[in-house]
């Protein structure tokens, strides 16, 4: 039980702004406790998005394009911008079109390139422009704040336990090299808890969520091939790119669906 609340902790500590002032030692099980622990911050996350959009929807007179920029804010915010910036360092290695050993320098090059601000500003406008049309289509897609950021980290944590790190050191290589089969267990367990708890409030919302769990699982594959083709296997920046490619790609699914 300590492992897990100190995973719990360390999850916070790592891929959060939330203080957490304690020295926590990264012991094998305890990491593994931190990796299961990931998509749950993730619904935590979601769940104060949705409450600061409802709130502010229901309180104020603000328009549907301000509310939606809040909701692209507030996760970046509560990640501080962990993810966006593996975001723009991916595009830049993919961008430059070197040879694997030369992208992954690339990407340690903590200089920001034309190409990691292009694909950065693609992701985020097709986000806001996915976010926006589903709302504007059906209101009630507020619930789908919560899930995807859920599912989105439990495609990042399937991604590192199951490709090759690209590299012998960084965050991808300390993390994969304790994940073990039991976090995959674990990921799609709280994965089918999650549908089945969706399903209890909406049949639209379970269909949709299925739907969701289909294309995730095609997005493990499919961004698995592109990592191992393109930079040898992944990085911890190749897993901060995936979490917020998925989480434009699910609500590209969402709006496919509503």
């Amino acid at each position: 039980m300590k492992n897990v609340s100190q995973g719990g902790l360390l999850a916070l500590q790592f891929f959060s702004v939330f203080p957490v002032r304690r020295n926590i030692e990264p012991t094998p099980s305890v990491v593994r406790s931190c990796l299961i622990w990931l998509p749950v911050l993730g619904f935590m996350i979601g769940a104060l998005n949705a409450l600061v959009f409802y709130g502010l929807e229901s309180f104020t007179t603000w328009s549907l394009l301000s509310l939606v920029v809040f909701t692209i804010m507030v996760p970046a915010i509560c990640s501080g911008g962990l993810h966006l910036d593996g975001l723009m360092d991916s595009g830049d290695a993919f961008f430059s079109y070197r040879d694997k050993p030369r992208r992954l320098e690339v990407m340690q090059d903590p200089r920001t390139g034309a190409f990691g601000v292009f694909v950065l500003l693609a992701v985020i406008i097709l986000r806001f422009v996915f976010i926006y049309e589903a709302f504007l289509t059906d209101f009630s897609v507020i619930g789908f704040m919560i899930i995807i950021p859920f599912f989105s980290r439990g495609v990042m944590i399937l991604l590192l336990g199951h490709t090759l790190s690209a590299r012998n050191s960084g965050l991808s290589h300390f993390f994969n090299s304790h994940y073990t089969l039991k976090v995959t267990i674990a990921v799609i367990g709280l994965t089918f808890m999650t549908c089945a708890a969706v399903s209890l409030l909406s049949t639209s919302y379970f269909a949709i969520s299925l739907v969701i769990l289909l294309a995730s699982l095609v997005a493990v594959w499919g961004i698995r091939v592109w990592a191992i083709r393109s930079f040898g296997g992944i990085t911890g920046d190749v897993c901060g790119a995936t979490l917020e490619g998925m989480e434009t790609y699910l609500w590209f699914i969402v709006l496919l669906c509503i």
